[in-house]
């Protein structure tokens, strides 16, 4: 049998779209294939625009980076014609909507009849959405989940129903809002969360992420803008941009004679001001919504755009923190390949389609135009990934670190009483025993000199009776 494209295959083949899809073929007869999704015969629609636009939009998940370089190559009186013929149909109007939004043209068409019942953008069943605006021209609600100028969709697959219906963030809240140890657990895993933040990078945790934490605790509860950004990365390194970037940027490796070797190619400097505010835009719509799916958009795609030369990763996992009501640092540190995997997974089409050029500095320079290629994307796939990130936390690290900080507070109160030693010397002598599973090494014990053998053995005695429920649940959890 032969192979009928449909869809956005067929438009991306007939308009000679030069753009990747990240969803599967449509197609009706051929072999089946795993980029592949089979449809019976009386699927086929008309080999016309509107056959397979009106295909698309019923059918296949939304691409908007498709609809917009189709409507930018299409034949505008025929798709205003299509409209025309019927005009009440849902599909045409979001068909009309999508054009008018992403182009920010207008057809030749009068205003969507007043009787007609409105129509939502974005299936709510298939898609997290923002607040439901009126379109009256178009008579659709717009619930994107961001602007024109930057998108990024996330989709309610089965892996995610799955973890909405556990209610992580509300299991969390039922069970610690009350704990007695829930703020210092909170104060205590920002700054954690900075710490491994910074080991992602493979930096040290100096006097810049000192910096870095108090930066976090002034602006977690607060909407971003430019300004907190650029201060934000003025926080974080040496030389900052005091602005976007304004070189072009990569990220990867270098060949033996310097070249640059990139598994990412950051979004050209004069597209920065437009893409970020964007962005921001984006970020306001999505600030109260979905904590996952915004988080993840919202980060995922600061990190893609890369706006400043250096900081971004960290001002990336800021936002998932932020955004995503949870700090998941350690997580993403201990499924380092799967969170460096998530990453590559958006990177790489556009590394594809970036040309690019070696420049006497040994920096790159892009020759294409790749504004619109960090603009949309489906970050679905990340968004479970981050959801057992939050999962891993919700269930095991903060039971785990509530355990830990009780069982600190009963060991320091118990050796101290006995021995009234200095708090950070008392703090000191818990931290290493702990690290050790309830001993001080022999390398360490200089540190103490002036406590005696005795001493010491209290004191191991003690923080081993008293985290003995943290050493068992940290054993089990390994």
């Amino acid at each position: 049998m032969s192979v009928h494209f449909c869809g956005y295959e067929w438009l991306k083949q007939i308009y000679k779209l030069d753009i990747d899809s990240p969803n599967s073929i449509s197609k009706i007869g051929g072999a089946k294939s795993p980029d592949s999704r089979m449809f019976r015969s009386e699927y086929q629609p008309e080999d016309t625009l509107a056959g397979h636009l009106l295909f698309a939009l019923k059918h296949e998940n939304l691409n908007l980076g498709i609809l917009k370089a189709f409507f930018n190559t299409c034949d505008i009186r025929e798709l205003e014609e299509w409209i025309s013929e019927n005009p009440q149909g849902l599909q045409t109007r979001r068909a009309w909507f999508f054009y008018e939004w992403l182009t920010g043209r207008v057809l030749s068409l009068p205003d969507a009849d007043t009787k007609y019942k409105y129509v939502d953008a974005l299936n709510e069943k298939f898609y997290y959405t923002a607040d439901k605006t009126n379109s009256p021209r178009h008579k659709v609600r717009n619930n994107m989940p961001g602007v024109p100028g930057f998108c990024w969709l996330v989709r309610k697959t089965p892996a995610m129903k799955a973890f909405d219906a556990k209610e992580l963030h509300k299991q969390m809240s039922d069970a610690y809002s009350n704990h007695p140890m829930i703020g210092r657990a909170e104060a205590f895993l920002l700054t954690k969360d900075s710490q491994k933040s910074f080991e992602i990078e493979k930096e040290k945790f100096d006097n810049r992420a000192v910096r870095w934490v108090k930066t976090v605790r002034a602006f977690m509860g607060s909407r971003l803008d430019d300004a907190k950004l650029f201060e934000m990365q003025k926080q974080l390194v040496s030389n900052p941009d005091n602005g976007w970037r304004a070189d072009y940027g990569w990220i990867g490796d270098r060949l033996p004679d310097a070249t640059p070797l990139p598994d990412h190619i950051s979004a050209h400097p004069d597209a920065l001001e437009p893409l970020m505010q964007a962005w921001l835009e984006a970020y306001s719509l999505m600030f109260d919504r979905h904590p996952v799916a915004a988080a993840t958009a919202l980060a995922y795609g600061f990190i893609i755009i890369h706006p400043f030369s250096d900081g971004n990763g960290r001002i990336h996992r800021f936002i998932l923190h932020q955004l995503g009501k949870v700090p998941v640092s350690s997580e993403l540190l201990e499924s380092i390949d799967d969170y460096i995997a998530s990453l590559e997974k958006l990177s790489a089409p556009i590394l594809q389609r970036s040309d690019w050029t070696v420049t006497a500095d040994y920096n790159i320079k892009l020759i294409n135009d790749t504004s619109e290629l960090y603009r949309y994307a489906d970050a679905t796939e990340q968004a479970e990934y981050i959801y057992k990130c939050i999962e891993q936390f919700v269930m095991l690290r903060l039971p785990q670190e509530l355990e830990y900080l009780s069982a600190f507070d009963e060991a320091k109160r118990i050796i101290d009483d006995a021995y009234d030693m200095p708090d950070k010397d008392l703090t000191l002598l818990v931290n290493l025993c702990v690290q050790n599973g309830g001993s001080l090494s022999k390398k360490k014990r200089k540190l103490f000199a002036l406590l005696s053998d005795e001493h010491i053995a209290f004191a191991e005695r003690t923080i081993k009776e008293s985290f003995a429920d943290y050493f068992e649940v940290t054993k089990t959890n390994q």
